[in-house]
């Protein structure tokens, strides 16, 4: 589907050297949008969604370790030069990083956790705020569903963060609406990208599809469809402090 107000935004995509970053990147490319490709670790990976991104429009490569303040400030301000701005910006990078239990975690776990998946969404927001006050533009984070059931084994604490997630985005939403800025959050459900082929055995991945409603695991696209909904303001102008489970049905909510 096409949203014609998309078309010449500047999007700013964390973490999209893969997965879920690398096919919402792609798709915004499709909408006509400058992207903003970013990754820490996995080059080869960012260099890959650049391309696929340029078959449609244009965008930057941008390297950062998404726990550095001043790394993030340096990725925002050099992709705000080169778009001339920032309109979206969507806050997808994080990670599991181990599956370690409460009992024996250790601090540095705990906080390299909480540093990926909630600092960071925190430095680049704070970086991205005054290109984003100019344009009245939107952010969208992407949580997990292990944010609302727990997580399996080992991912506790990950499941914390990403609860997390969710209360920062209503806060969020709450302070910068006088800015005429949305902030919404997506749940993701399992979804099939290098994430679960690294955390999570094919058996438990064939076990989730089987006790999801809609009997499947979900696609990377899947979450990037929902994240351009609420991105375009025709389609999700009034949507904002809301987060919307993209699972087949795994978490329901009254």
């Amino acid at each position: 589907m096409i949203y014609g107000d998309l078309r010449n935004k500047k999007v700013l995509v964390t973490g999209s050297s893969s997965g879920i970053g690398q096919a919402t990147a792609v798709e915004f490319a499709k909408q006509g949008c400058f992207i903003g490709v970013h990754y820490f670790k996995t080059k080869q990976g960012g260099v890959q969604t650049l391309a696929n991104v340029k078959k449609y429009s244009t965008g930057i490569l941008l390297k950062a370790d998404v726990r550095n303040p001043r790394q993030v400030k340096k990725m925002v301000s050099m992709f705000a030069k080169a778009a001339g701005g920032i309109d979206i910006l969507v806050n997808n990078a994080g990670d599991l990083i181990d599956r370690q239990p409460f009992e024996t975690a250790t601090i540095e776990y705990h906080d390299d956790i909480y540093q990926t998946n909630i600092r960071s969404i925190f430095s680049v927001t704070q970086a991205a705020l005054p290109y984003l006050k100019k344009s009245a533009g939107c952010i969208i984070n992407v949580g997990s569903v292990a944010g609302h059931h727990g997580g399996g084994p080992g991912s506790g604490i990950y499941a914390g963060a990403k609860a997390a997630v969710a209360t920062e985005t209503i806060a969020m939403a709450i302070e910068f609406g006088k800015y005429g800025i949305r902030v919404n959050t997506v749940i993701p459900g399992l979804i099939e990208t290098r994430f679960h082929q690294r955390y999570s055995s094919s058996e438990r991945r064939a076990k989730v599809a089987k006790e999801t409603p809609l009997g499947r695991n979900g696609a990377p696209e899947d979450i990037a469809n929902t994240i351009l909904f609420l991105a375009s303001a025709e389609a999700a102008g009034f949507i904002t402090g809301e987060y919307i489970a993209v699972n087949g049905g795994l978490y329901m909510r009254a």
